[in-house]
């Protein structure tokens, strides 16, 4: 019975392989020690052994039951569980699991084989691993922890290391990625030294092994600390080397996450990767060859990871960049996860780089984004469009209200009134912007109900969003000039909104959020005797805490304390004696800022200064007034800054309608004819702010007389004004004048002046930039005819004749200009300046009080 065939087996070892479970029973029955009977061939199997190689589970249950022993081996050296391995028995593997049999210890053999250095053992072990701990249903397999306990990843990370063929090595690397999201495995990875072989790994000519070894790398760059450790074995150097030479999307889209997980682990690697020779250029290079929507995700994911520092954005743009994410978001509508990060995208590039900004709109980015916001698709798409479109916007004011025009007064209150934190400070600096300027929409955001959403988010944690807020409600109550919007403060007042400022004032623990609040304060109230009273009657509300924050250690909150003080006491005597009732300023609060570098500082002080001449108890009121007036038009002179330009062209407005004398003295140092160069500004803010304050010069006899002269030579100035002066009127006598200067006959105007209509127009529409003299760095250059010098030479000598007669007109107009103090006149006299550390002169100015 025990006799062996050509093959070297009996007839139990012939029922054991093929299953014949009866008659290998008689044939044990009959003959015991034939259960442990090995072959005669090379490999010595017992009848154990070879029903595993069979894989027939009910015969191998029967030997067990029957006594075989279990932790058998041939003369291979290959048991149970390296049979099963080797045949790929995976449920016979299973079943020996299940039976944990102390002599069949399946996870510690299967180790052992991983780790042999026969390449076929290493193999056949790893795929079967690899086989049990596959994920079921795209969750982690329960039986990584065992496997894991048992000592895999140090196995698997000397399987990397080894001299096996990268081959070998794929189904090690492939069980280890299926428990690989396990912090605890992540650990072991790195301790065991894995994270180095696994880079040099991506060096391979096997694409297969490098796209299971850049997955490994990207999943362990999530954590900063390995991220780190990954940048200091060469990562970047071994990733950037792929995206240049490797053209499968299924090996480059892990290795551009890779990149994406190093640049997000902070603003260093982020830098890093920046000024890695190269490295810049091979990312944006695949953009070439992106065709699928895994790989085009994962770009522009990468390009908004590294888009967080100006050398990166400005890198990224020179390697033309944004044409790529212009595509992707123009092309990419059916995959909405694509679509989505190209928009975040074009955030991150354009976020604060002005270069990056202009790069999109040029191509048109803006437009393709407003008609992606206007879809009113997802939430999340919509919240991401609306913060790229402001990213664009960038901190340029034209450009703010232009893109805020284009998103719609309707649609930025849904911002506020949304439940979005994003969308509630995009919305606020929106409708912020649509209020401010000369061609402000107050009124269309007060007829769509856009204060009381914007008054209840004064309750909002984020101190940015409640800044925001408080400065939108400021430009909503007064508009270029100092003039009131009665409709809106009353609608301020009537939503809770002084209470709640008022609070903000007096509570809050920002000294920025006290002060901004009370600016805004004082702007709500001026011209609105109902709102000034109920202010007064806050119980909290007293100016002695604005005066306080004129000694703050904060530059900015003693500047924004000057303002608040200013907007209180603007056109109002009686405010001017309460707060010089509670303790007044002191002209040496203002000179740190009248001699700033800061033009924001000097342009706020000196108009302050200005305001307050009357309650500077330290200083002349003539003194305060001249020096003020003197540094406006100094500035309005010498700055090249559109945003300081229009903000001084705003205060020359202010105090052109204050008191009697204070327009001729604007007049008299030139400011109609740094005005008027202003008029062909390329901003829109400047221009019309500049409009607006030659309407109020213009009821002064020496300003009318300038004013005309430069419109009779230039026509093209008389129609900047009309367009932005509907609301303050031109002076009828400066009107009756031009209509003779147009029946004498007045020279053309030339090509190439600012559009009125738009700040932007489209590219192939753009006016060229020589056309306003931009080449000259000291823009803007004099427009003057020869006969227009002659006549400012004129102007200006004859200045002093005119002042009385300009003092009378000016008293006669007062109450059109809205005057707020009768009795003031203008007497001639000489006072030295010392402004920014230079003496000047300003002629024919001292201001005292008529009875």
């Amino acid at each position: 019975m025990n006799d062996t065939d050509e093959k070297g087996w009996s007839h139990i070892h012939h029922c054991a392989y093929r299953g014949y479970v009866k008659s290998l029973e008689r044939f044990v029955e009959g003959d015991p020690e034939s259960l442990e009977l090995q072959t005669t061939d090379d490999q010595a199997n017992t009848p154990f052994l070879l029903a595993v190689a069979s894989g027939n589970q009910d015969m191998v249950a029967c030997l067990i039951n029957l006594g075989a022993k279990v932790d058998a081996i041939n003369s291979q050296n290959h048991g149970a569980v390296e049979i099963c391995a080797l045949k790929h028995h995976i449920s016979l593997l299973r079943y020996f699991l299940s039976l944990a049999l102390d002599k069949l210890p399946v996870w510690k053999n299967l180790l052992k084989m991983l780790g042999s250095d026969m390449e076929e053992d290493a193999v056949a072990a790893g795929t079967c691993l690899k086989t049990l701990t596959d994920p079921t249903d795209g969750v982690i397999n329960s039986d990584w922890e065992p496997v894991y306990s048992h000592g895999i990843v140090p196995v698997i990370s000397k399987v990397v290391k080894s001299a096996i063929t990268d081959d070998c090595k794929v189904p090690a690397i492939q069980c280890l990625l299926n428990m690989l999201e396990r912090p605890e495995v992540q650990e072991q990875v790195v301790s065991s030294g894995g994270l180095p072989a696994f880079i040099k790994l991506l060096k391979s000519n096997n694409n297969f092994v490098v796209q299971l070894s850049a997955t490994v790398v990207k999943e362990l760059t999530k954590n900063r600390e390995y991220s780190e450790m990954a940048v200091q074995n060469s990562a970047i150097q071994s990733l950037q080397r792929v995206l240049q030479f490797v053209n499968d999307p299924e090996v480059l889209v892990p290795s551009v996450e890779a990149v994406t997980n190093i640049a997000s682990s902070g603003s260093k690697m982020a830098a890093t990767i920046g000024s890695t020779a190269g490295c810049i250029g091979a990312i944006v290079s695949v953009f070439n060859s992106a065709n699928t929507p895994n790989l085009l995700l994962a770009l522009t994911n990468a390009v908004a990871a590294l888009a967080g520092s100006r050398e990166n954005q400005t890198a990224l743009a020179n390697e033309g960049v944004t044409q790529h994410i212009f595509n992707v978001i123009l092309t990419q509508a059916r995959h909405r996860e694509v679509q989505e990060s190209g928009v975040e995208a074009v955030h991150s590039l354009a976020e604060n780089n002005t270069v990056v900004q202009r790069d999109f709109l040029d191509k048109g980015a803006d437009r393709l984004l407003m008609q992606l916001l206007k879809r009113r698709s997802a939430s999340r798409l919509q919240e991401k469009t609306a913060r790229a479109l402001w990213a664009l916007a960038g901190d340029d004011i034209n450009e703010k209200r232009e893109m805020a025009a284009g998103i719609g007064v309707q649609t930025l209150i849904e911002f506020v009134s949304s439940m979005s934190a994003s969308l509630h400070l995009i919305g606020s600096e929106g409708l912020g912007a649509l209020a401010q300027g000369p061609k402000s929409q107050q009124s269309q955001i007060a007829t769509a109900n856009g204060i009381q959403p914007m008054v209840r988010l004064l309750k909002a944690e984020s101190e940015a969003l409640v800044l925001s807020v408080i400065r939108c409600l400021r430009y909503l109550s007064v508009g270029v000039g100092n003039v009131p919007h009665h409709k809106n403060q009353s609608t301020v007042s009537g939503s809770r909104g002084v209470k709640l400022l008022v609070a903000l004032m007096v509570h809050s623990y920002s000294e920025e959020v006290q002060v901004e609040s009370a600016y805004t304060l004082g702007c709500i109230a001026l011209g609105n005797s109902d709102t000034m009273e109920e202010i007064h009657n806050h119980p909290d509300f007293s100016y002695v805490r604005i005066l306080k924050m004129m000694y703050a250690a904060d530059s900015r909150v003693r500047v924004l304390a000057g303002s608040a003080l200013a907007a209180f006491a603007y056109n109002s005597i009686q405010q001017q004696r309460e707060i010089a009732d509670h303790g007044g300023v002191r002209f040496h609060c203002f000179v740190p800022f009248l001699r700033s570098d800061n033009e924001e500082y000097r342009c706020n002080a000196a108009y302050q200064v200005v305001v307050l001449a009357r309650i500077i108890p330290d200083e002349e009121q003539a003194v305060s007034s001249a020096v003020g007036i003197k540094l406006l038009v100094d500035i309005l002179q010498e700055s090249r800054n559109d945003n300081i330009l229009a903000t001084a062209a705003d205060y020359i407005a202010c105090l052109a309608h204050t008191r009697a004398g204070v327009p001729s003295a604007i007049v008299s140092v030139n400011a109609i004819e740094f005005l008027c160069d202003m008029l062909l500004n390329q901003s829109e803010q400047v221009r019309g702010n500049s409009a607006i304050a030659l309407s109020y010069l213009s009821f002064n006899h020496a300003g009318e007389r300038q004013l005309l002269n430069r419109c009779r030579n230039d026509p093209y100035l008389m129609q900047v004004m009309k367009f932005y002066t509907k609301r303050s009127k031109l002076s009828p006598s400066f009107v009756e004048g031009w209509k003779h200067c147009k029946k004498v006959g007045l020279p053309p105007i030339p090509d190439g002046r600012p559009s009125l209509v738009r700040a932007r127009p489209p590219k192939e529409d753009l006016l060229p930039v020589a056309m306003l003299g931009m080449e000259d760095a000291h823009w803007p250059p004099s427009r003057l005819s020869e006969e227009g010098q002659a006549t400012g030479r004129t102007s200006q000598a004859s200045r002093t004749s005119h002042l009385s007669r300009g003092s009378r007109r000016s008293r006669a107009s007062r109450q059109s200009r809205g005057s707020f103090q009768s009795g003031l006149t203008l007497q001639a006299t000489q006072l030295s300046l010392d402004t920014r550390g230079t003496q000047s002169s300003l002629q024919d100015m001292v201001l005292v009080d008529e009875a």
